[in-house]
């Protein structure tokens, strides 16, 4: 027969199987949304949840600084979401809020945390003779927290990025600068180098900072002018493209 443990020794899990027969309980419920955009000067944001499913299901959702491996207890972020667990029933919705606590952030820039959800299903009646699998769903998504008096404006943001090659031996890298108040998300890159064509795998850039990323395929630097196509994702979770010139190390 299967069994259900409480949730708080779950919160951890992404995945838990119970048992190995027949029958599984897979994740149906829904969260509007790709990110979070809290705007400093609000209240309180509300997060829609749907179960698009014919069983009811338990919700547990947190924030979290960073800590991919969080849980509610071990969560450290300045947010609190209420009501934190609740039950969601089949072919309904259900709203949360989320509440910002005034700690200290910084008020140039973006602030980034994560919110988690963590889905617990009920088991299916049709095998409720059988041994089932019970397999919990947990996601994560960004919450950007936008000052008050942030400067710029977030559509704008992908124009304050900038790029530069760099060769280490035959190593070549490149190195984006965001110069922006605002987390830029870029998803893809690629280089034209006088033809050749070459691929990076970027990343997420805080505001105000510069990560650099290995490039894959031929680069032949002496040949210019070099530019970058990347893909980045707006505050709607659209991928857009954009095209930016780059410069090489030592040479202007």
């Amino acid at each position: 027969m299967a069994t259900r443990h409480p949730i708080p020794a779950l919160c951890a899990a992404l995945s838990v199987a119970l048992a190995l027969q027949a029958g599984v309980a897979i994740g149906s419920v829904t969260l509007t949304g790709t990110r979070v955009i809290y705007d400093g000067r609000s209240p309180g944001e509300s997060l829609q949840f749907t179960n698009q499913g014919s069983s009811p299901s338990v919700m547990q959702v947190w924030v979290d600084s960073g800590n991919e491996q969080s849980t509610p207890k071990t969560a450290d972020a300045p947010f609190i979401v209420t009501p934190p667990v609740f039950r969601i029933g089949p072919n309904a919705g259900q709203t949360i809020r989320l509440l910002y606590m005034g700690k200290d952030l910084p008020k140039d820039r973006e602030s980034v945390f994560y919110l988690n959800t963590l889905e617990i299903p009920s088991l299916n009646a049709t095998y409720a003779n059988q041994n089932q699998m019970l397999v919990m769903l947990r996601n994560r998504i960004k919450i950007l927290y936008r000052p008050t008096d942030i400067e710029g404006s977030p559509q704008k943001a992908i124009e304050k990025l900038s790029f530069q090659i760099v060769r280490q031996g035959a190593d070549v890298s490149i190195v984006a600068k965001n110069e922006s108040s605002y987390h830029i998300s870029l998803a893809s890159g690629n280089l034209n180098c006088g033809g050749d064509v070459a691929t990076f795998t970027p990343g997420m850039i805080p505001p105000y900072s510069q990560l650099e990323w290995s490039v894959k395929g031929r680069c032949p630097i002496e040949k210019s002018p070099i530019r970058t196509k990347v893909q980045y994702v707006d505050d709607y979770g659209a991928v857009r493209e954009s095209e930016h010139p780059v410069t090489v190390e030592g040479v202007h």
